[in-house]
C-alpha cells in the first residue's frame, strides 16, 4: 500500500513537473523610435540596414505586417505596453513633458495601475527590466516599485550612449544616469545599448533555472544619435550623416539582441522562452534618419508612419517559424498573450484589453475576431478595424502643421494615398460612432504637452460634416 501511494505521488509530481515546463519564460523586446522600414526582413525593409539577428527572430516566429504600437511617442506608448490597457483608460494621452509642467499635477504611471511585472510575479516569474523606463520620475514611479525585482535602467525620455561626464551636463542628473535597483551608478565607459545587451544576457544566466519575465527596452535608436566609431566605418558608404549614425545605431542594437538569443540557445531555453520585438513607435523624420516607407508620416502622428511599426513574435516550438500574418495587432496583445502562455487567469476585474494571439499565429483560428483599435492624444486621433481607419492628425515632414482628415482603405492602401470618405460615408459615420463610444470611457488627460487645452481638442465634436 505503501509503495503504490509513493508510486502515485511520484507521477503526480512528475505530471506536475512537466506540466510547469510548459510555461515559458517570456521577454519583450522593445526598440525606440524604429521605423517600419528600418528592418532588413521585411520586403519593405530598407536595403542599407543590417539586421541579421532581428531577421533571426522573424525567421524562426512570426511577422506581423500590421503590427501597431499604442501611442506615437514614447511615454504613454509605454504605459500600455506595462498595464495591457489602453493608457488614455487612466488619462496617459502623452509625454509627461518637458514642455508643460502644470504645478501640483502628478505625472507618471497611476500607482493603482498594475504592470505586467505585477502579474508576472504573481506567478512566481522572476521579473526584470533593463533599458528606458520614462513612466514617471518620481522614485515611486520606477520599474523597482511596479513589478520588477531586478532593475538597470534610465528614468528620462533620451539619455547620452557614452555614459560619462557629459551624460548629466545639461540634464537634472538622476534623469540621465543609469541606475541598478534604485541606486546611481558612476559614469563608465560602454555603450550603452552593448550594456543594456549584457544586462539582459547576464539575467538570463542568473535566471536560467527559474521562471523569467524580462523587459528590455532598448532607447536605439532615439536621439541623441550616437554611435560607436567601428559601427560608424562600418557603414561609411552612407552618405548622410543622420542615416548613416541611426543604421549603425540599429545595427549594434540587434548584434546585442542577437547576443541575448545565442545565449538562449547556449542554455537550451530557446523552445522555453517566449520572444516579442516591436518597436514604441514609428521613425523620426526630423532629421530625416529613420525611414517608414512604405508608410505615410512619422513619429508624433496617427497616420501609420507613426504607429504602425515591426513587430515579431517567436516560440520555436510552439509557433511555426517563418509565418507572415497581417491582422492588426497591437501592444496590449502582447501582454494578454504572455500572461496567457504563463497560465495567468484574466477576468474582468483585471481590466486587460489585448487578445491571445498564440491560437492565431499557430493556426488553430484563421483570423482574430472583428475588433477596433484605438489611437488618441488628444489633438489627433485614429481608429481602424480589419480594413478601414478614420483619423485626423497633423502632418509633419514637407507639409508639416497641416491636418490631415479622412477614410482609407488600409486593407488595399497602407500609404494612406487616397483619402474616401465621399465615397464611403456609412463606413467613415460608423468608424466616428465607435471612436466617440470609446472616447466615452476615458478620463482627461492628466498631465502631458497638450493637457492644458481639454481631451481631444483636435476632434472637436463631429468628423463629418452635418
Amino acid at each position: 500500500m505503501i509503495t503504490r501511494v509513493i508510486m502515485c505521488l511520484a507521477l503526480f509530481i512528475s505530471c506536475t513537473s512537466a506540466w510547469a515546463s510548459e510555461e515559458p519564460n517570456v521577454i519583450i523586446i522593445l526598440a525606440d523610435d524604429l521605423g517600419y522600414g528600418d528592418v532588413g526582413y521585411a520586403a519593405a525593409g530598407e536595403k542599407d540596414m543590417v539586421t541579421p539577428n532581428i531577421n533571426r527572430l522573424a525567421e524562426n516566429g512570426v511577422q506581423f505586417t500590421s503590427g501597431y504600437t499604442m501611442h506615437a511617442v514614447c511615454g504613454p506608448s509605454r504605459a500600455g505596453l506595462l498595464t495591457g490597457r489602453y493608457q488614455q483608460r487612466f488619462g496617459y494621452h502623452d509625454n509627461i513633458g518637458p514642455r508643460v509642467r502644470e504645478p501640483g499635477i502628478e505625472r507618471g504611471l497611476p500607482l493603482d495601475e498594475k504592470t505586467f511585472g505585477d502579474y508576472f510575479k504573481q506567478l512566481g516569474y522572476v521579473t526584470g527590466m533593463i533599458g528606458k523606463w520614462h513612466d514617471g520620475d518620481e522614485d515611486k514611479f520606477w520599474p523597482r516599485y511596479r513589478g520588477f525585482d531586478e532593475t538597470y535602467c534610465f528614468n528620462n525620455g533620451a539619455a547620452n550612449y557614452f555614459i560619462g561626464p557629459r551624460n548629466n551636463a545639461d540634464r537634472t542628473p538622476k534623469w540621465g544616469a543609469i541606475h541598478r535597483n534604485g541606486i546611481r551608478l558612476p559614469d563608465f565607459d560602454e555603450y550603452l545599448t552593448d550594456a543594456f545587451g549584457r544586462e539582459s544576457v547576464e539575467f538570463v544566466e542568473r535566471h536560467k533555472d527559474e521562471p523569467f519575465c524580462l523587459y528590455l527596452a532598448f532607447n536605439s535608436v532615439h536621439g541623441p544619435m550616437q554611435a560607436t566609431q567601428q559601427d560608424l566605418d562600418r557603414f561609411a558608404q552612407i552618405e548622410n550623416r543622420d542615416r548613416r549614425t541611426c543604421v549603425a545605431m540599429n545595427y549594434n542594437m540587434d548584434l546585442n539582441i542577437g547576443r541575448l538569443l545565442d545565449k538562449l540557445e547556449t542554455l537550451g531555453l530557446t523552445e522555453k522562452t517566449l520572444v516579442f520585438f516591436y518597436s514604441d513607435n514609428g521613425g523620426n523624420g526630423m532629421p530625416k534618419n529613420s525611414s517608414n516607407r512604405p508608410l505615410r508620416g512619422y513619429k508624433g502622428e496617427t497616420l501609420e508612419g507613426g504607429i504602425r511599426v515591426p513587430f515579431l513574435v517567436q516560440w520555436k516550438g510552439t509557433i511555426p517559424a517563418g509565418k507572415t500574418l497581417d491582422e492588426p495587432v497591437i501592444a496590449i496583445d502582447i501582454v494578454a498573450t504572455a500572461l496567457k502562455a504563463a497560465g495567468f487567469k484574466m477576468d474582468a476585474a483585471h481590466k486587460l484589453e489585448g487578445v491571445d494571439l498564440v491560437p492565431y499565429m499557430t493556426g488553430r483560428k484563421t483570423s482574430l475576431e472583428d475588433r477596433y483599435l484605438f489611437w488618441d492624444n488628444s489633438v489627433d486621433w485614429a481608429v481602424r478595424d480589419r480594413e478601414w481607419k478614420l483619423i485626423s492628425t497633423h502632418s509633419r515632414g514637407e507639409s508639416r502643421g497641416a491636418r490631415v482628415n479622412g477614410l482609407f482603405r488600409l486593407s488595399s492602401d497602407i500609404s494612406e494615398s487616397q483619402e474616401l470618405t465621399s465615397e464611403y460615408p456609412e463606413v467613415a459615420k460608423r468608424l466616428e460612432t465607435t471612436f466617440q463610444q470609446w472616447q466615452a470611457e476615458n478620463e482627461a488627460p492628466r498631465f502631458g504637452w497638450g493637457a492644458h487645452v481639454g481631451p481631444s481638442v483636435g476632434y472637436r465634436g463631429k468628423f463629418l460634416p452635418e
